[in-house]
């Protein structure tokens, strides 16, 4: 196994809408989409979908929308032998408005994810959002025994930061938990060995022992949800590859950029050929 993530699986309910409601409000929804998601699922999928062997942690529901996950992860072809089958599926309702959204999550059965000594089988191990414990427990088997990746989105605990080789955050995300505008200045900060800022509207800046500040590509973006677990796998990918650090920010953001263009958390999710094809396109020439 090549990469094991960790993190929740949930059932996503999109809803696209041209204006939020306001208070005792109704508006008409424009477009829905019902589809499997979770951050660390969506991250594993691609990651699999690109051709790296690919193991998953996490919990689904004894129902049919934990059934209904667990044939999508297979589909992918992501291995499902830690994922455990318990309670009420999580399940997320996502508000899209253009390239924006907000979220309401039930956590239900990714509260009992399994953490163990299985995350010794692989190269490399991503967490996405997790609840301190799990963050603890990754961190006590694996560190220095395997590469880490974090993208803790609203759960950042500052005190677990310098235990990952490399930390994922959005820009809206760094200058909240900083309280800073300037992302240079929110950045340093942190304590992180390697932060990856993703920018709204595309790239990334790469703040390790040099910065590299990775442009966007010109898309059209019709779905923002789960463009961050693309840029997650996209990176993680280039790592894998042995690449150059600038290398994996490309990739990451090809991955997202091709990721928005489609409805769903796993819209989108390319191999490793459109991938190419979407680099070259644009004179982009990496080994894959």
């Amino acid at each position: 196994m090549n990469v094991i993530c960790i993190g929740n699986l949930n059932f996503d309910i999109s809803f696209h809408i041209s204006q939020l409601p306001h208070l005792h409000e109704k508006v008409r929804c424009d477009d829905a989409t019902f589809s499997c998601g979770g951050s660390a699922g969506n991250t594993a999928c691609w990651l699999a979908s690109l051709g790296v062997s690919t193991g998953m942690g996490g919990a689904v529901g004894n129902d049919a929308l934990g059934k209904a996950q667990i044939e999508d992860l297979k589909k992918f072809n992501v291995d499902i032998a830690h994922v455990n089958r318990i309670n009420q599926s999580g399940v997320a309702v996502i508000l899209v408005e253009g390239e924006a959204k907000r979220m309401i999550k039930y956590t239900g059965a990714n509260a009992y994810k399994d953490v163990g000594d299985y995350l010794l089988c692989c190269n490399h191990v991503h967490l996405s959002s997790n609840d301190k414990d799990t963050v603890r427990k990754v961190i006590d088997i694996c560190e220095g025994k395997t590469t880490l990746s974090w993208d803790p989105q609203e759960l950042l605990f500052e005190e677990f930061l310098h235990s990952f080789n490399y930390v994922f955050i959005n820009e809206d995300d760094l200058r909240r938990k900083t309280g800073k505008e300037d992302l240079a200045r929110a950045a340093g900060t942190l304590n992180a060995k390697t932060l990856v800022v993703t920018k709204n509207g595309g790239g990334c800046i790469i703040f390790g022992e040099t910065v590299r500040d990775i442009p966007s590509f010109s898309i059209e973006a019709v779905d923002s949800t789960g463009a961050g677990d693309a840029f997650d796998a996209g990176f993680i990918f280039g790592l894998l590859r042995m690449l150059d650090i600038s290398e994996c920010g490309i990739l990451g953001t090809a991955c997202a950029s091709l990721k928005v263009q489609h409805h769903g958390a796993r819209g989108g999710v390319c191999t490793r050929d459109t991938l190419e094809e979407f680099l070259q396109q644009r004179n982009i020439h990496i080994e894959l």
